[in-house]
């Protein structure tokens, strides 16, 4: 679709209010720096004895494999079975190189002072990767690793972290599994209360003590934290403030976790690069990166029930490709035709959580950078330009560009 040089400025003007910056920035930013800032608080407890600090400090988070078969925040039944959920915590004296089993993106808790009713019960607390699917009581107890019997650290006589760390140190390498099941997981259940802030200071302790068990590549480097098992309909629980992704290779499921959040909840939950420490002086970091977000915040509730009455995939030829590319073929309704535009992520965020998961726009081999912007450019474009027509074409093998540029185009991004 071409229009007219004459009709180009008086289209843009138009355009204006319609291409504004996405609100998410605030609130993706705000997500990072209070990420930061618990990160880099180290309090011993959160204001007495019974009041772990994990509950007002440090970055609770799990990491997780990517499916769109189930929910991020679903857990495995034999989890559920043993009576406790693995996630790792992480504080700037209670560091890790990567995440377990090398998994690059998962979700991040919020912080449980926060959310007093999400009901987030922390059991028991691992300096290191302890192999707990091995484990009774939770997954903080027994392990079938060994002959010897392991219990709460309290019941083996383990109060400090020097005791932990001479525990661990009793077995040697040559054997992670025993090592590992060897040790013990410092008791920090709701219903001990108190004593329970001094154990778990004892198990961040006892992470900054292991610095070569951390920082030389091995593989079950990062704490263990076990929560007994949440509820899963969200939005009543978990709570969550983010999904995050470790480099590159975790960008996809960060964004999947960021829509399947979406399509449960209708909430924003902002991609956060989170990039951990290499070395034990490093600090981990936490990001937003707007180009990052598959789902984009709105300003406003939906003010359609729906915005896309049907949409389809078709293969057609570009001559500026000089190949078919993949064409979504959107077909509003007649409310969405009549957004204005305050609704532009609304009727995106439809779009994402409909067909971004599709392999004609996630595994897209023309644009892998702004596939999800490059698609908003066009739907604005022709909600602009071409509000009437009765089919809007949008091929995220398009680049990114100026909303002039696209106008000038005919919404076919160059």
């Amino acid at each position: 679709m071409k229009i007219q040089t004459t009709q180009l400025a008086s289209l843009i003007a138009l355009a204006a209010i319609s291409t504004l910056s996405p609100a998410q920035a605030d609130v993706g930013s705000d997500v990072a720096k209070r990420l930061t800032d618990l990160y880099n608080a180290t309090p011993k407890d959160c204001g007495k004895s019974s009041s772990p600090a994990f509950l007002c400090s440090g970055v609770l988070l799990r990491a997780v494999k990517p499916s769109t078969a189930r929910q991020f925040y679903s857990i495995n039944p034999a989890a559920v079975a043993r009576g406790g959920v693995s996630a790792s915590y992480l504080r700037k004296d209670a560091k890790f190189q990567h995440m377990a089993f090398g998994m690059t993106s998962g979700f991040i808790f919020e912080e449980i002072l926060k959310n007093p009713k999400d009901h987030i019960n922390v059991l028991c607390a691992f300096p290191l990767d302890a192999g707990t699917d091995a484990r009774t009581t939770g997954s903080c107890g027994d392990s079938s690793f060994t002959t010897s019997a392991e219990d709460y650290c309290d019941r083996m006589g383990i109060t400090t972290a020097e005791q932990w760390v001479a525990l661990f140190k009793k077995n040697p390498p040559t054997d992670l599994n025993v090592q590992r099941g060897a040790t013990c997981g410092f008791d920090v259940r709701n219903e001990k209360n108190v004593g329970t802030a001094e154990a778990f200071y004892q198990m961040i302790r006892a992470t900054s003590m292991v610095p070569a068990e951390k920082f030389a590549g091995q593989k079950y480097q990062e704490n263990e934290v076990l929560i007994a098992p949440w509820r899963y309909d969200a939005p009543n629980a978990p709570a969550v403030s983010a999904s995050f992704h470790v480099g590159p290779d975790g960008l996809e499921g960060a964004r999947l976790y960021q829509i399947q959040w979406f399509q449960a909840t209708k909430r924003f939950m902002p991609v956060i690069s989170l990039a951990l420490p290499q070395t034990p002086q490093q600090d981990a970091a936490f990001t937003f990166v707007a180009d990052n977000q598959a789902i984009f915040q709105v300003t406003q509730a939906d003010a359609c029930p729906k915005y896309v009455q049907s949409a389809k995939w078709v293969k057609r030829f570009d001559a500026r490709f000089n190949k078919e590319i993949f064409s979504l073929d959107v077909t509003p309704t007649d409310c969405g035709r009549r957004i204005l535009s305050e609704q532009t992520n609304n009727f995106l965020n439809e779009l994402v959580a409909n067909y971004y998961l599709q392999p004609e726009w996630i595994n897209n081999p023309d644009n892998k950078t702004n596939k999800v912007n490059s698609m908003r450019r066009q739907l604005v474009c022709n909600i602009t330009t071409a509000r009437a027509k009765t089919t809007w074409t949008l091929e995220p093998s398009r680049p990114y560009t100026t909303h002039a540029n696209s106008v000038a185009q005919g919404c076919d991004n160059v």
